[in-house]
């Protein structure tokens, strides 16, 4: 189920906008803060509706003519974390919150997943006004991995994550991406989307702009500093190897594979 932007116009943000998401990618959404990042996953999730132009979600027609009950259907396969997620949790507990959004949970999936995001099973018993902001995002992204959707929109979806989360998401995203699923991401975290995307589009002027070579955008600096955001920094450090010590190291996402370049090189 591909997700196709076709002549879209919004308000002074968007303007005859033209774009496809894959399934089976991961694609980054990214841009200066007002450029419309927040307004594209409102759009595609059907939250904003006086738009021109057409939405294609897989088969299904996304526009200003639909009603709330058409809305509903097409959401049931779309899971959206948004900005100001620490929301979307409401129930009794944790646990209860879980099973509303996922019925038929399998409990070793759910206990592989808090393990590996840092979470002890305790938290199940708890009131989501008793987490911090980064324990809500993770029972947010356990219950997205849990679901069976086929579109995953996650925006400013670093925010409040620590390291331990960081890493848990990049496993789990790599992991389901494999499952055809359509990820649309955005983060100001460069070093976070290097690792992870495959595609990434910037906004500019109201426009939509592809890059598939997320190398090529990460290295432009003047593109970088439209969006307002810094080159990362295992591309600063190859830029620097290159420059000061004359020293070709290949593209790489993880800093691991980055050391065995260098130790290759001083050999």
């Amino acid at each position: 189920m591909a997700v196709k932007i076709k002549d879209v116009s919004y308000k002074n943000l968007l303007t005859n906008s033209n774009i496809e998401f894959e399934k089976g990618k991961i694609t980054s959404i990214v841009g200066k803060s007002g450029s419309g990042k927040t307004t594209i996953f409102d759009l595609i999730f059907g939250q904003q509706l006086n738009f021109e132009g057409t939405i294609l979600l897989g088969k299904k027609i996304l526009d200003k003519s639909k009603k709330d009950k058409q809305i509903r259907e097409i959401r049931k396969n779309i899971f959206y974390l948004k900005q100001d997620y620490y929301n979307q949790l409401f129930n009794i507990n944790i646990l209860e919150d879980i099973k509303y959004q996922v019925p038929n949970i399998k409990e070793d999936k759910l206990n592989e997943l808090l393990k590996s995001f840092g979470l002890d099973n305790s938290i199940l018993t708890k009131h989501y006004t008793e987490l911090s902001y980064g324990q809500i995002k993770k029972i947010l992204l356990i219950i997205m991995f849990l679901s069976n959707k086929k579109i995953l929109l996650l925006d400013d979806i670093t925010t409040d994550l620590d390291f331990k989360g960081k890493k848990a998401l990049i496993k789990q995203l790599k992991k389901i991406k494999r499952e055809e699923k359509v990820i649309i991401i955005s983060s100001g975290d460069t070093n976070f989307l290097l690792e992870i995307v495959d595609k990434i589009i910037y906004i500019n002027n109201q426009k939509l702009i592809v890059e598939d070579n997320k190398y090529n955008f990460f290295e432009n600096k003047t593109i970088l500093n439209k969006c307002n955001l810094e080159m990362p920094k295992i591309l600063q450090f190859k830029d620097v190897a290159l420059k000061n010590k004359k020293i070709k190291l290949l593209y790489r996402d993880n800093i691991n594979d980055l050391i065995k370049d260098i130790y290759r090189n001083a050999k």
